[in-house]
């Protein structure tokens, strides 16, 4: 009978350790994953391809894309900025023709993916149809612009897109355009950093347009000049989309702490973007190996490629491009680097004023977060280092609905 009540006890006790082992609160990635399964997790800006939902760009299949909705899935993403994104060009009423065709081309695509896919994705018109969406099991849409040049001359656009549920725009990319000067000047279209003093008369008209419509104002890509004006202008928080922190990696695309204070004291969010040159700095090494490669072919990478380098040369390009991000692959940065730039924001402007971006299909993706799929390493690297999950909530998601929340009330929605 003693044995009996020995080996019991013994059982007993090697089912305690086990459970305890297994418990969320002792296996810290158990914990996280728990944390980012309960959190609403959005991604601020994600890219689409031009042939997105076509072929094998069929976001309902598992694809080679970075983002889709089996990806999703397995990353527990609930939702992300869908962009409606062109490249800049010289400002023509036939370039404007162009590029509008394109992002009309990527508008269709993402509303095919909704009429498609009705019962695992839906667009969020609204900052309270998100947790709704969340709660029945599906996967939301915001609609997003970065790049407002392919609208042309006027602000009548905002109306139209509002009506397919455009509920966030970023004036430029690279390059100077009718409603803004760029962080990232182009010499191929003859552009000065800060040619026009910042915003333009139309980008000053279309703020008051998006504040009247409920549109948030996204103050990625233009210049710290522009992105204060526009803080300034507008009656409601305003946001970044997917930047970095300047004082982290000193690049014209990465925010200064004025900035980011000026945001944030505007009831704005600062969304870090997990892009790799914005979060850590190349080595001495990477940079002689890129410039060694744009020596050869007689132009600077990401600038000049496009316009400078001819069509029979390109596919040369793209393979010495591809070795050159093959070599350094596992030097870029990581889920740590994306971590350091959150602890900076959060520092500076507080917990509440700070988001989460991946830029993927469009350069994005980091070591641990490369697809959807690794979501929630970023969780696990924020829990890690002591974030409650209240706050990682906010960062995920909260602070961005909260600042939509604000951008509707002003605009009486």
């Amino acid at each position: 009978m003693r044995n009996v009540q020995q080996l019991a006890a013994v059982t007993a006790v090697l089912l305690a350790v086990s459970a305890c082992a297994a418990s969320p609160s002792s296996n810290p990635d158990a914990k996280a994953m728990a944390i980012h399964e309960r959190v609403i997790t959005f991604d601020a800006e994600m890219d689409i391809p031009l042939d997105f939902m076509q072929g094998d760009k069929d976001a309902g299949k598992d694809t080679k894309m970075q983002v889709d909705l089996p990806k999703m899935d397995t990353g527990k993403l609930d939702g992300a900025a869908f962009v409606l994104f062109t490249l800049q060009n010289t400002r023509t009423p036939d370039n404007y023709a162009k590029a509008r065709k394109e992002v009309d081309t990527k508008l269709a695509a993402i509303e095919k993916m909704l009429n498609t896919y009705p019962e695992r994705i839906a667009l969020a018109r609204h900052a309270d149809d998100v947790p709704k969406i969340v709660k029945g099991g599906k996967h939301f849409v915001v609609l997003s612009v970065v790049n407002a040049y392919p609208y042309g001359e006027d602000v009548k656009w905002l109306g139209d897109l509002y009506g397919h549920g455009l509920r966030m725009v970023a004036f430029n990319h690279a390059g100077n355009n009718q409603f803004a000067d760029s962080n990232r000047p182009q010499d191929k279209f003859g552009d000065t950093e800060g040619a026009q003093g910042g915003l333009t008369a139309l980008g000053k008209q279309a703020i008051a347009e998006m504040n009247r419509l409920g549109i948030i104002v996204d103050i990625s890509q233009i210049t710290k000049q522009a992105a204060l004006q526009a803080v300034e202008l507008s009656n409601a928080p305003v946001v970044a989309s997917h930047v970095g922190v300047k004082a982290k990696v000193d690049t014209s695309r990465n925010l200064s702490d004025e900035e980011m204070k000026a945001i944030a004291a505007k009831g704005g969010v600062v969304h870090i973007v997990a892009f790799p040159s914005y979060l850590k700095g190349a080595s001495k090494e990477q940079q002689d190996d890129l410039a060694a490669i744009e020596k050869s072919f007689g132009l600077k990478t990401f600038t000049d490629a496009g316009a400078k380098l001819p069509k029979e040369k390109m596919p040369e390009f793209q393979k010495q491009m591809a070795g050159y991000r093959d070599r350094w692959a596992n030097a870029g940065a990581s889920v740590v680097d994306m971590a350091d730039s959150i602890d900076y924001a959060v520092k500076l402007i507080g917990i509440d004023h700070v988001g989460i971006a991946t830029d993927m299909e469009h350069g994005g993706g980091i070591i641990g977060y490369k697809t959807a799929a690794e979501a929630p390493g970023l969780t696990k690297e924020l829990v890690k280092r002591g974030y409650s999950e209240r706050d990682i909530g906010k960062l995920w998601s909260g602070n961005f609905l909260r600042a939509w929340k604000a951008v509707e009330k002003a605009a009486g929605k």
